[in-house]
């Protein structure tokens, strides 16, 4: 059956999404601009391909508007269905590129945002039951694969910007495959840029492909140095650059600069605010990845003839006038409509009407988010990614070269002004572009994929060798990984999911807080660990500014610390915010993240509503009943999830030997920690020019042979000072076995606290079925009721 358009909906006065409003005069000014997208002459090849084809492959360049056009068009289509099959949902790979879209798409649809066109991240969801068109993170959407295994809720599932590679669109698009195969009716659009577009249909198969024309007829002067701009020297080249471009280049285009990271993007900013003599003002615009989309309302321009519609419509959209014109893209897509919302500046813009912009961003903007108004692009060619060493289990933040794929998409930034040539200018020498890789390295062979692995076991599969990967990880990232939950008790012995596991998997964290947040229930800590948990979630809290160093680690050592935890002073940082009103200049004065703690309560909320949802909570008697036993508590809970992660004391003066992995590291020089204690555990082992671990808290390493006798069996360790540490201890505690030489003791025979016994493995109770809650039971007297996800 082919398409056939009919009277065009998009002419009907009346808006047949909504409830049957007139359109405003601003959707047809938008829709004018929509019409001059090039993506928008593919719309009848979009519609036939859909009807047709359960899988439609559409490619094209950054700037085309595949981003904000793509999911229209699929709301026409279950519209024209009758949603029989269900709403549209469309998977984003970033919380910040997932909001902004909704709010373009919603504005260009002339809808009421949260209401037609909605958005879910993971701690937010702006969407109800009315909703057609739903934004979602990827991440979110895997989720609700575990929820919902044939995505009833939907009738086209969209992945966006599939070129970025992240684990969660990997997983999604092989779990599709299997969906698609029960469910005739669904139809799943996978939209990624032209140069990656055949990797995609060799994986995907048979499908209708879309191809979209080139963004524009506008081409890219490109410039390159002459000599490598290394890493410390690239914040002040790129500054430099701009502050040349901006006195110099008589074009008005506004300026978009590439760094690798958050705190090189902070830094270019500050320099650049202290510039002295420029010839006329800039508007400085941060972008990284944990900013919200309400902080980014500066980098899009809504003409002024705009601002204020007086269509009928716009009434009903609260926040919608200040939707940027230009536009978004996604995390991958071009703002669509970005690229057009321009047309009708004037070249004297930038000097009489606003000052010139100087957009400084990671990599999140080499195709998420997209500005037509950018006529200059200063590219560093880096990009700083954190990898996972399987090995040692530590992570390391390395600062890489891009791919030839990212460098020309930076590229093509700069000509997306109709009409207009851009410039890149690039801090490297041509002939580096030759050794860039052709793709970025997808996120899966780079991370620790324990969390992930979690969630596939949730959803039933049994063996990961045999799982349709786009792009297989390295057995020793899976077998890490499955090691990893066996020893935290999340899946038995056979690489089954236990009941423990099935409770875990419901929290969207790693598995070690998770299993975390579940003992605080038999500790007595809920609170505690829930704020812990929070602020382990959102981005460090702590800010340490290069040119005030000494001074933050004064401030944070002398008003936060907590003797014998970094957690604690997690803790202490939380209450003070509150009890300071959650004042912004507050958190300045004392170095503190001010996004980063008023994100807190949420997430708070969030753990605790899982927790409220499995009937877990504080057992009776168990709320300690003195400070010192609620510091022991909360210690105990952090022991129950990262024992693990446990370093001792080498030789007083700072040196730490982390259990079972044989490595020598240091306390992180940001501890609160005043002293060098015997035995810590710690949250992250970081891999640098010094091997540091970070966030610490002193814990007694009696409580390990408690939790997980048979992980600390001496016998089972390395030869060395650990295993010998731990004869020791075991020799002189009351855990040595009666009758039993310490030397052999292997674990069995000791009696747990009631704490950990009612989580660990019970295969017994048979497969986890997912979704389903389980029956309450009682297990012994002194263990506590938990509702069970079964």
């Amino acid at each position: 059956m082919s398409w056939d358009p009919g009277p065009d909906s998009l002419d009907f006065e009346l808006n047949p999404y909504g409830h049957s409003l007139v359109f405003s005069s601003r959707y047809y000014q938008l829709l004018g601009k929509r019409k001059d997208l090039p993506i928008y002459a593919c719309k009848e090849q979009f519609m036939t391909a859909i009807e047709k084809s359960q899988v439609v492959l559409v490619e094209g360049k950054v700037g085309s508007g595949k981003t904000t056009q793509v999911p229209q068009w699929c709301v026409e289509f279950v519209h024209g269905h009758r949603y029989q099959s269900g709403i549209v949902g469309c998977a984003e790979p970033a919380d910040l590129v997932t909001c902004a879209v909704a709010q373009r798409v919603t504005d260009e649809m002339d809808l009421v945002f949260g209401e037609e066109v909605g958005y879910c991240t993971a701690l937010e969801d702006f969407s109800t039951q009315e909703t057609i068109l739903r934004f979602v993170n990827d991440s979110v959407l895997l989720r609700e694969i575990a929820v919902d295994p044939l995505l009833e809720r939907y009738g086209v599932i969209i992945l966006d910007e599939v070129q970025r590679r992240t684990v969660a669109t990997d997983l999604t698009m092989a779990l599709l495959g299997d969906i698609l195969s029960q469910r005739s009716d669904m139809r799943v659009v996978v939209v990624t840029t032209s140069i990656q577009a055949g990797n995609f249909q060799s994986y995907i198969g048979a499908c209708e492909v879309v191809k979209v024309p080139g963004a524009g007829d506008s081409t890219t002067e490109i410039q390159h140095t002459q000599d490598v701009v290394h890493d410390g020297k690239c914040v002040e080249e790129a500054v430099k650059r701009v502050t040349d471009i901006h006195a110099n280049d008589g074009d008005n285009g506004d300026i978009l600069v590439f760094l690798a990271d958050e705190k090189e993007v902070q830094e270019a900013c500050r320099r650049l605010r202290d510039v002295d003599d420029l010839p006329a003002p800039l508007q400085i615009i941060p972008v990284f990845p944990s900013l919200s989309h309400n902080q980014l309302h500066g980098l899009y321009d809504v003409p002024d003839e705009e601002q204020e519609p007086t269509g009928q419509g716009l009434e009903e959209h609260p926040g919608n006038e200040d939707t940027p014109e230009e536009v978004v893209e996604n995390d991958g897509n071009e703002t669509e409509d970005s690229a057009h919302d321009g047309d009708e500046e004037d070249d004297d813009t930038i000097s009489g009407e606003r000052p010139r912009k100087v957009i400084v961003a990671t990599d999140i903007a080499d195709s998420c988010l997209v500005v037509d108004t950018v006529g200059f692009v200063v590219d560093s060619g880096r990009v700083r990614q954190e990898v996972f060493n399987a090995r040692v289990r530590a992570t390391q933040d390395l600062v890489s070269l891009i791919s030839r794929l990212s460098a020309d998409q930076r590229a093509d930034l700069a000509s997306l002004r109709p009409g207009k040539p851009g410039k890149c200018f690039r801090l490297y020498p041509e002939d580096f572009t030759e050794d860039l890789a052709a793709f970025p390295n997808p996120e899966i062979h780079r991370v620790n994929l324990t969390p992930w692995i979690l969630l596939l076991k949730r959803l039933g599969v049994e063996d990961l060798l045999k799982f349709d990967f786009p792009d297989p990880p390295a057995t020793e990232f899976l077998s890490g990984a499955m090691n990893q939950l066996k020893h935290l008790d999340a899946v038995d012995e056979t690489g089954c999911l236990t009941d423990l596991g099935a409770i875990m998997s419901e929290f969207p964290v790693d598995p070690q807080l998770a299993r975390t947040i579940i003992a605080s229930c038999e500790y007595g800590c809920c609170e505690d660990i829930l704020t812990i948990a929070a602020l382990l979630t959102v981005p460090p809290v702590f800010l340490r500014p290069p040119e005030a160093a000494q001074a933050a680690d004064d401030v944070r050592r002398r008003k936060f610390a907590r003797a014998g935890s970094d957690h604690l002073a997690l803790i202490n940082v939380y209450h003070a915010f509150r009890q300071n009103y959650q004042d912004e200049l507050w958190c300045s004065s004392n170095y503190l993240n001010f996004d980063a703690l008023r994100m807190t309560d949420d997430i708070r909320q969030y753990f605790g509503a899982i927790l409220e949802r499995l009937e877990l909570g504080p057992c009776e008697d168990s709320e300690p009943k003195t400070e010192e036993e609620r510091v022991k508590n909360i210690k105990r809970a952090l022991a129950e999830g990262y024992f693990m992660q446990v370093a001792h004391d080498l030789d007083g003066t700072g040196n730490y030997f982390i259990v079972k992995e044989t490595q020598v590291v240091q306390l992180h020089p940001t501890t609160c920690l005043d002293s060098n204690p015997g035995w810590v555990l710690y949250h992250e082992f970081v891999l640098s020019e010094r091997n540091y671990i970070t966030t610490l808290t002193e814990i007694e390493p009696q409580w390990l042979f408690d939790i997980a006798p048979k992980y600390f069996d001496p016998t089972n360790l390395p030869q060395g000072e650990a295993r010998r540490r731990f004869h020791s201890i075991l020799v002189k505690s009351e855990l040595a076995v009666p009758g039993k030489p310490a030397r052999e003791w292997a674990g069995p025979g000791v009696a747990q606290p009631a704490a950990p016994r009612n989580f660990h493995s019970q295969a017994g109770r048979g497969p986890v079925q997912h979704g389903q809650m389980r029956e309450r039971k009682e297990e012994d007297d002194d263990d506590s009721k938990l509702c069970v996800v079964s």
